[in-house]
């Protein structure tokens, strides 16, 4: 039996974030340090600027749809996961064997989730002085200036390229089966078998 675990938007918001913050996070290490002469800069930071553009829009994308459908709950990180915490590390940890039914996301990934989003904004935010040059002074100031928003943006990088791998390892300790439903939205799912009396 086959369920819907990711729905079409929920993939198209997944696929578009994974291709845009993998270009971001190549071209940004490249922008910062060019290592070759064959890829032309200007290019490259045309189409950095627009991953960015594309990322950020994907971002309200999603937070329309959860907030339309009502299931932001189901993706973002709030109180009520607090006390799932203590059996989530338990499990990750390898303390308890059997995986704790938390629903659609498990509060791991519900903070991760959360916090890309919020990663996601800041870099929005920083990326302002770039796009309106003519408020830089004012607009890069609560950050410590150009040079504050280039180490916030090298920050980001690295925090994306260390909650990446945590983040397939959580999808993986949980179900490899939900990985493949990111491709084709279902889930073969086991029909509950009736007790029959002796």
């Amino acid at each position: 039996m086959k369920l819907l675990l990711h729905p079409l938007p929920v993939r198209i918001f997944h696929w578009v974030m994974f291709s845009t913050v993998t270009y971001l996070v190549l071209t940004g290490l490249y922008l910062h340090d060019p290592w070759s002469n064959l890829l032309p800069f200007g290019l490259i930071r045309k189409t950095h600027t627009f991953a960015g553009i594309v990322l950020l829009l994907n971002l309200f994308g999603q937070i329309f749809y959860y907030l339309y459908t009502g299931k932001y709950t189901e993706i973002v990180f709030t109180t009520h996961d607090l006390p799932n915490l203590r059996s989530f590390f338990r499990y990750v940890f390898f303390i308890t064997e059997n995986h704790p039914n938390y629903g659609r996301y498990n509060p791991g990934q519900k903070a991760l989730f959360t916090s890309w989003g919020l990663v996601v904004l800041l870099a929005g935010y920083c990326s302002l002085p770039y796009l309106l040059p003519q408020y830089e002074s004012w607009l890069s100031r609560p950050v410590g200036g150009l040079m504050g928003i280039r180490i916030l943006f090298y920050a980001i990088t690295m925090y994306f390229l260390a909650t990446i791998p945590l983040h397939l390892l959580l999808v993986f300790t949980e179900s490899p089966a939900k990985l493949q439903a990111m491709f084709s939205g279902y889930i073969n799912k086991e029909p509950k078998l009736k007790k029959t009396e002796n």
